[in-house]
């Protein structure tokens, strides 16, 4: 409400990671900056350890390179450093240092002492964080895959890519069973990737299939 900002304004009422997370979002501001935010303000009733786990899980599931590093750990090419990570998802390095060392607090990544990468997430899902901030960080993830689309749709080969649609006359009581037929067509499409093993680059899924690894020419 307007006397809420007013008082937010003014210094009288503190901001809580909630506020935080609910202004970011309709902001439009990335997962980092929101997480930022969050962490220079002093959020009561919250111990820092509780914040930073939360805010942790906002950040992994609303940027989308951190479902991507965890998949491109199982590539055939893969290669540790840095450096190629971010050339490979064209990401900056920080970015890839801050996802890293997320990824690893949170026990989702896991670097052996001989610095072989590994995957520890548990089949791509994530509950330790509460539903209003899921349902933003859900968002800010669709809008990024989207954007994503968007540049694949000008910068990646036809024959590199699949970017499909179709416009129909619907009744919304089959809307339920059209979801549940989504759902499954995309659980279809996970296992008949997986079957051959090793894979050498990472996709997304969205009715739009498109790289997010660069190819190398």
């Amino acid at each position: 409400s307007s006397s809420a900002l007013s008082e937010i304004l003014s210094g009288k009422r503190q901001l809580t990671s909630k506020m935080i997370v609910r202004l970011g979002v309709a902001l439009g501001l990335p997962a980092r900056d929101i997480q930022q935010f969050s962490n220079d303000a002093s959020v009561a009733g919250k111990s820092r350890e509780v914040q930073q786990m939360s805010l942790d899980a906002f950040a992994y599931i609303a940027d989308w390179y951190h479902f991507a590093i965890l998949e491109l750990v199982k590539t055939k090419s893969f290669n540790g450093n840095k450096a190629w990570i971010a050339s490979t998802l064209g990401i900056s390095v920080s970015e890839v240092n801050i996802a890293v060392e997320r990824l690893l607090r949170m026990k989702l990544l896991q670097i052996g002492k001989d610095g072989v990468w590994k995957d520890l997430s548990p089949d791509g899902t994530l509950t330790n964080i509460n539903e209003g901030m899921t349902s933003a960080a859900a968002k800010l993830l669709q809008r990024q895959i989207l954007e994503l689309a968007i540049r694949a749709l000008n910068e990646t080969p036809l024959e590199l890519r699949s970017q499909t649609a179709i416009t129909v006359g619907i009744q919304l009581k089959d809307l339920p069973e059209a979801k549940q037929k989504i759902a499954k067509f995309r659980r279809s499409m996970l296992k008949f990737f997986e079957r051959s093993g090793k894979p050498d680059h990472v996709y997304n899924l969205s009715l739009s299939l498109y790289p997010l690894t660069k190819f190398k020419t």
